[in-house]
């Protein structure tokens, strides 16, 4: 039986690369030195409350579990405060999963949870520095992002501590697969079994065959498809409670500034994301959605909604545009990313008590 986050004892954690439980152990603590290797650390050398409390801030430590993995290293802040949370992005590559993901973070660092009474730190501030300089600041240049690179083993691409209302510090680890590694590499379906959360992307240029797409689709060298693979395999792995996925799930349709005449997108893709979160209006979103993909996609690509017991639907477009030999001409805007992480949040309690309810049906 799969041991899940919610039935690990006080004070232990899972390891987010390989589901193992960890506990806090000084005597494996490691920092990494000018060639980003690691090097065990020395604790008792850090007298000072000040010093060993920033030398613990970018620390690591090194999972116990080696059987069939390469050896992996936790960041410490990660372990030390409250109940991890793990969200994965899913998707086939080019669906702009990846894009939608950097948005997301940067308006959260920008703030972005503020006006929901949620503060953030990060979890390494190297690492966290890598992100922006190699992906926030390069996106926000007008650059395009490479697509996912392939891999056998899951890595966290950034990690945050949020702070609630309650004052209670959540560390928040977001990883990006690719969806061809998702299909072909069975390490990474089974980290998914510890997965807290997933963000399933639906590209229309894929999904809706709608006649205006045709020229953007011809660009791409696209087709449209009866699904989406890294869907199917996802949700065929995972274990269920009763009949339904018991994940907080979230399936977006990005790009949607191609469909941003398009009722309903129209109607939400101008609408701003405030505060405070609304669970009514995050449902009626999530019918229009429902609506507009059981009218233009094949039923498949709605399979993340019917399989999980709690799944919110969005509209969102990380960009605003489409590249062009790796930019985008007319700059980058970003609308509606946040929504999707808020439903999350909620659905996982970090937003208090409005934790969003499953949309009963397809338009009630």
């Amino acid at each position: 039986m799969t041991t899940t986050s919610a039935q690990l004892e006080p004070g232990q954690v899972m390891c987010p690369y390989c589901l193992e439980i960890v506990v806090y152990d000084e005597r494996a603590l490691h920092v990494r030195n000018e060639k980003l290797q690691f090097e065990r650390l020395d604790l008792a050398r850090h007298t000072n409350p000040l010093r060993r409390a920033d030398v613990l801030r970018g620390a690591f430590q090194l999972c116990g579990n080696t059987a069939g993995v390469k050896a992996h290293y936790i960041p410490v802040p990660y372990l030390v405060h409250g109940r991890p949370l793990t969200v994965a992005m899913v998707g086939t590559s080019g669906t702009g999963k990846s894009h939608l993901l950097t948005q997301m973070i940067a308006e959260v660092t920008d703030g972005g949870l503020e006006p929901y009474g949620v503060r953030w730190q990060s979890v390494n501030p190297a690492d966290h520095s890598e992100f922006i300089r190699d992906r926030v600041a390069l996106l926000r240049e007008g650059k395009q992002l490479e697509s996912t690179g392939q891999t056998p083993f899951a890595e966290f691409v950034e990690a945050l501590l949020l702070t609630g209302t309650d004052g209670q510090v959540r560390p928040v680890a977001f990883f990006d697969l690719g969806g061809e590694d998702l299909v072909r590499t069975d390490t990474l379906l089974r980290f998914l079994l510890g997965v807290d959360a997933l963000v399933f992307v639906v590209d229309p240029l894929l999904a809706c065959a709608l006649p205006q797409l045709d020229e953007a689709r011809e660009q791409y060298r696209l087709v449209v498809s009866r699904s989406d693979p890294a869907f199917e395999t996802v949700l065929d792995r995972l274990p269920r409670r009763g009949a339904y996925l018991d994940v907080a799930t979230a399936l977006v349709v990005g790009k949607a500034d191609l469909l941003r005449f398009e009722p309903p997108v129209d109607r939400w893709l101008g609408r701003p994301t405030t505060a405070p979160f609304d669970p009514h209006r995050m449902r009626e979103e999530s019918r229009d959605v429902y609506a507009f993909l059981r009218q233009h996609a094949a039923p498949a690509w709605l399979r993340p909604f019917d399989s999980a017991l709690r799944c919110s639907l969005h509209f969102a477009s990380a960009t605003g545009g489409q590249p062009t030999n790796g930019y985008f001409p007319h700059g980058v805007r970003s609308r509606r990313v946040l929504g999707p992480l808020l439903s999350i949040l909620a659905m996982c309690g970090a937003l208090g008590d409005s934790a969003p309810r499953r949309p009963s049906t397809a338009g009630a």
